[in-house]
């Protein structure tokens, strides 16, 4: 490896201090290393002494360090050669003063280039005696302690596609020199990433530091924050996706009903499957599911629509996902003959109505298969229902726009369709979410946006004209999907918001003569996404993300309205209800001002099909529809083929990386107890989720 290479990353987390279990495996070593008659606590003490800053703390070698070059000197009687002065053939250990904590940062100097010091490699691949050592003697030849060596050049590769490559895994910032012109980027794994607003102090410290082991000491620290940043700013990324839908609507005389139940497989970028179990918004009085996202249940790029209830199970490979498929088909399919006293209701020419298994199931075999599920991680559970919102007054895009007509209107007002959502995760927290394929669903963004969707005229009189001159039917043309997402932690804190368009929003907007760059905030007017996605077989999103972990302050400045929008009840979830919106007060716009500092903005195109089969029978009497039944099966398949993510860096600067970094991610790791083996009771046919056949 040559130096370029080398200092092309740097090493893992900084070694901050024996602690723990970390502490555990360096007493192991010493143990195997000390001679007979020592303490084994007095070689613990240490391990610790040299960088705990405590006044009074025995340190077991020289504080005063040692030469700046080594060589010449005498080996300190351990079995290792003497240095040999030249730092392309000597390892050095030493510690960088870090003001600001309690300990100091372990660096190693390994052919000229200044690493972190490797917690693990510290632990595992310490040279014998290494703490019976002065502190200005840690010095070795490279060669003679190649394990160490190898351990923390391990993974410090240039850049590469693959962030689970082998040869950049562990690479950070270099400690060597850096370009005070060019902007605030390094990398960080395999990937070199802007570094993210909100982080100054860290970029700072690291920025400021001298190249070499001051410069290796801050390094870690600034990868760490980075790594935890974006790990928070982006939400999870679908690289591919299939679903399937299977929707039934029967009329007897002016009574309608129906069920429609759905399955949708995505796959993440970390390699994770996420597999939604869904059951449809029921087709009756009162209902109108058909309307929204255009079938009862329908995969849309910004959202899953016309669905009532979603459990979702997570997997970390295709295999497990496999078996744990082909367990729901049998246990879903059982359930239902047994429930419907063993026949099939399948009207005829259904395509999705498979033929009766060779073992008609009985109770006893649904109960069995209950017990046999296989591992699964249930991550989250979700109900929806099907509202109003409503606009109170008129609608006016700037003066520029002219009032936009809306279907429904009625004395200025409109009223449209949204789903609501309330989604459970298993790690307890929250996450809020109006979807629409209505302009309802835009409202919602627009409210939240406030500044341009609804102001005064050029006089300051409030406009309460739902019918004008506007250059544009709005609401009877609408096409695409809205969704508005708000997701709290397990505290009950604000922690991100989510507002996405698909492309299909934007053409409607422009057809219908609105100037994008007055309605729509930071992130969205810029894509152009109305012109450039005509090409058939395609689809593509934009979100706009805030980061309240990211920016603590926007808790107190965007939290009222987010939580006037958003209600919640005691327990957190959310108060599913109409939505209404009063478009004569809407003057400010925090959000939309707020996007401009500090959104990130990720954009997504996807390559898509989608094969539909229907059919149906009736029979009719003097003209009417006595008895009726249509059924309708949805094939859908989505992969992604481009991705980004703009964020705003330390210099106030927009920097946008592809792909995604969610997108293209490390493998997921999975957490001991990630599985479980218990009964999910997910939703069938026939029954609801969380409850077993018997219940």
């Amino acid at each position: 490896m040559t130096r370029r290479d080398r200092e092309s990353g740097q090493a893992l987390p900084e070694y901050v201090g024996v602690t723990g279990l970390v502490l555990l495996v360096v007493a192991i070593v010493l143990a195997a290393a000390t001679p007979v008659a020592a303490d084994v606590s007095e070689q613990l003490l240490c391990a610790v002494s040299p960088i705990v800053k405590e006044d009074g703390a025995e340190d077991c070698g020289d504080a005063g360090g040692g030469a700046e070059e080594p060589g010449g000197e005498e080996s300190p009687g351990d079995g290792y050669s003497p240095p040999s002065g030249d730092c392309e053939d000597d390892v050095t250990f030493e510690f960088v003063d870090k003001p600001e904590s309690q300990w100091d940062t372990a660096v190693v100097q390994i052919g000229c280039v200044w690493y972190p010091g490797p917690t693990i490699c510290f632990s595992a691949n310490m040279p014998e005696g290494h703490l019976d050592r002065d502190r200005g003697d840690r010095v070795y030849l490279g060669d003679e302690i190649q394990d160490f060596v190898d351990c923390v050049l391990d993974g410090r590769g240039g850049p590469q596609d693959d962030p689970n490559d082998e040869t950049c895994v562990n690479a950070m910032p270099t400690s060597g020199e850096i370009d005070e012109d060019a902007p605030p980027k390094v990398q960080v794994g395999c990937r070199e990433l802007p570094v993210p607003k909100g982080r100054e102090a860290e970029w700072a410290a690291y920025k400021d530091a001298p190249e070499g082991k001051e410069r290796a000491a801050r390094s870690g620290e600034l990868s760490n924050c980075i790594s935890e940043k974006y790990a928070t700013m982006e939400p999870p990324c679908v690289v591919e996706a299939t679903g399937h839908v299977d929707s039934t609507n029967v009329q007897f005389l002016f009574l309608r009903w129906g069920d429609t139940n759905g399955t949708l497989i995505e796959k993440l970028g970390d390699g994770r499957i996420r597999i939604h179990i869904l059951k449809g918004v029921e087709v009756g009085a009162g209902f109108s599911g058909s309307e929204v996202g255009g079938t009862p249940i329908a995969f849309d790029i910004a959202g899953i629509t016309g669905y009532a209830e979603d459990y979702t199970y997570e997997f970390t490979d295709m295999q497990k996902a496999q078996d744990w498929i082909d367990w729901y088909k049998q246990y879903s399919m059982s359930a239902e003959i047994v429930a419907g006293g063993g026949g099939r209701n399948c009207p005829p020419m259904i395509s999705y109505c498979p033929p009766p298994p060779p073992h008609m199931p009985d109770v006893g075999d649904v109960m069995q298969l209950q017990d046999d599920e296989p591992d699964h991680h249930l991550v989250a559970t979700s109900t929806s229902d099907i509202k109003k919102v409503k606009l109170k007054g008129g609608l006016k895009w700037g003066p520029s726009t002219g009032a936009v007509e809306l279907k429904g209107s009625i004395e200025g007002g409109y009223e449209g369709e949204i789903q609501v959502e309330d989604r459970q995760w298993s790690d307890g927290s929250v996450t809020a979410t109006y979807t629409s394929s209505d302009i309802g669903g835009f409202l919602i963004g627009a409210e939240l946006s406030g500044k341009q969707p609804f102001t005064k005229d050029k006089k300051g009189k409030e406009d309460s004209s739902g019918k004008g001159k506007g250059k544009g039917q709005l609401g009877g043309e609408w096409k695409g999907t809205t969704s508005t997402s708000v997701m709290w932690d397990k505290d009950g804190k604000l922690s991100r918001l989510v507002i996405a368009m698909d492309d299909q929003v934007m053409k409607t907007l422009y057809k219908a003569g609105i100037d994008l760059d007055l309605v729509l905030p930071y992130g969205f007017k810029a894509t152009g996404g109305y012109s450039k996605q005509e090409e058939e077989g395609t689809l593509s999103k934009t979100e706009l993300i805030i980061d309240f972990n990211q920016y603590p302050e926007l808790r107190d400045k965007l939290g009222p309205k987010i939580d006037e929008i958003f209600p919640r009840n005691d327990d957190g979830t959310l108060r599913k209800g109409d939505v209404e919106i009063n478009g004569e007060d809407s003057e400010g716009g925090e959000l939309y001002e707020a996007a401009e500092d500090y959104a990130n903005v990720r954009e997504l195109k996807y390559d898509m099909d989608r094969v539909t089969e229907g059919g149906g029978y009736g029979l009719k009497w003097q003209g009417l529809d006595l008895f009726k039944v249509e059924f309708t099966s949805v094939d859908e398949n989505r992969t992604l083929s481009e991705s980004s993510f703009e964020v705003i860096d330390v210099d106030g600067n927009k920097q946008k990386t592809s792909p995604a970094p969610q997108c293209r991610a490390k493998d997921f790791k999975m957490p001991d107890g990630y599985y479980t083996s218990d009964f999910s009771a997910p939703p069938t046919p026939t029954f609801s989720g969380g409850r077993s056949f018997n219940s």
